[in-house]
């Protein structure tokens, strides 16, 4: 633990202990410490330890409305009821710390943190005291511990904002994300209300989560991905969702041999997305490896999109290439492909056929008048299945 002679800022820690005395309150309190906070009369009558309850939380009303010297009171009471109970010598450091006695308050968050880690008191306490040293690690310890326990203190920006906002409090939260606590979920998804600058945050903690080893996956980064792209943050959504989705570092397109291509898929914009159409159907099936094709098949007056990926991409022209082939296994061209601001283009794009790789390609121009673009893929009238893979994307040559 942090040295007792830390030079912590009594402000800073006055607020952070002060700002969870409600929620100490409100996750330990019960009925009965209501009688015995409200009719102190009938505190008397209550077993040792819901008596002291009531003392601590009437001590934590106490020093909210400014009465140090009745907290602490009331603390001490608490603590003589029951002196091996961690919540009564947290209340009693939180009371020591409001009258200055620093020292005090730090013996008494000592031992409540001997004899327990669940109280919120303490580790509120010891997380200001490893900030104040700068020891990050330690501090998203005791955060960790908070989160666990309450995973709603993640819109705390007082408690989140002293980690997020330092390279070593990412890299220390990203250590604690690795174990996938039940606040990682929340974390990576209830983020409408979460201001632009903290969503960036977030995706420097996932992407120090992917240096440190730990990927999560498409599915479960997706939901910051697509706020992300909703704010407009292409640069970070397109940094966290390489460093996060297998498969799509170092390339334009994400997920070129279908690997992990669901048609359910529906939310990942930066995966690939397929698309319900009247008359057209839809399947994947296994390819070489762990590759796969879509077979689609349809009666169509004109050509129709059924897949798409976002692309953010530099202005330019690009070199798409796939592989198409019909129930004869011949190469097909009835796949056609656009690349666009429009997610449901009408220009598309026919391949020309490369006898050397089996492959389709066509040169499509990204005229970048808006921030992403789309990566789109067609099927033209005709006859049977068509089956689609191998898709890639690069910078097209100069033209000579």
């Amino acid at each position: 633990m942090p040295s007792a002679g830390r030079s912590s800022s009594r402000g800073r820690t006055t607020l952070i202990v002060m700002s969870c005395l409600g929620f100490a309150a409100a996750a330990t309190i019960s009925g009965l410490d209501r009688i015995g906070g409200s009719t102190p009369a009938l505190a008397g009558l209550l077993p040792p330890a819901l008596a002291a309850q009531a003392l601590r939380n009437q001590a934590m009303n106490a020093q909210s409305l400014g009465d140090n010297d009745r907290a602490l009171a009331l603390a001490r009471k608490a603590v003589a009821r029951t002196p091996i109970e961690p919540g009564s010598a947290a209340v009693l450091g939180a009371a020591l710390y409001a009258k200055d006695d620093g020292p005090g308050a730090d013996q008494a968050f000592r031992v409540a943190a001997q004899m327990g880690w669940r109280v919120p008191l303490t580790q509120f306490y010891w997380l200001d005291a490893s900030l104040a040293v700068s020891d990050y690690r330690n501090a998203a310890v005791r955060l960790d511990a908070l989160l666990r326990q309450e995973p709603a203190l993640l819109s705390n920006r007082r408690l989140l904002d002293p980690l997020e906002r330092t390279p070593e409090g990412r890299a220390a939260m990203a250590e604690r994300l690795a174990e996938r606590p039940d606040w990682l979920q929340p974390y990576l998804s209830n983020l409408r209300d979460t201001p632009t600058d903290i969503l960036a945050l977030r995706g420097q903690v996932l992407r120090d989560m992917a240096r440190q080893g730990t990927v999560l996956g498409c599915e479960a980064v997706s939901p910051m991905i697509e706020q992300l792209i909703a704010r407009e943050a292409y640069g970070d959504a397109q940094a966290t969702w390489k460093a996060q989705c297998p498969g799509t570092a170092g390339t334009l397109v994400s997920d070129g041999n279908l690997a992990h291509a669901q048609l359910t898929q529906t939310s990942a914009s930066l995966s690939w997305m397929f698309l319900g159409r009247a008359g057209l159907s839809l399947m994947l099936e296994k390819a070489k490896g762990p590759a796969q094709v879509v077979a689609a098949e349809g009666k169509l007056d004109r050509p129709r999109s059924f897949m798409r990926q976002l692309m953010l991409l530099q202005p330019g022209r690009y070199e798409v290439r796939w592989r198409a082939t019909g129930e004869d296994g011949k190469p097909s061209s009835r796949i056609v492909a656009a690349l666009s601001c429009n997610p449901d283009p009408r220009d598309w794009a026919t391949g020309q056929f490369d006898r050397a790789s089996g492959t389709m390609s066509a040169t499509v121009t990204y005229e970048g008048s808006c921030e992403a673009g789309w990566l789109g893929f067609g099927l033209v009238p005709g006859e049977g299945i068509v089956r689609l893979g191998d898709i890639s994307l690069r910078k097209a040559a100069p033209p000579p």
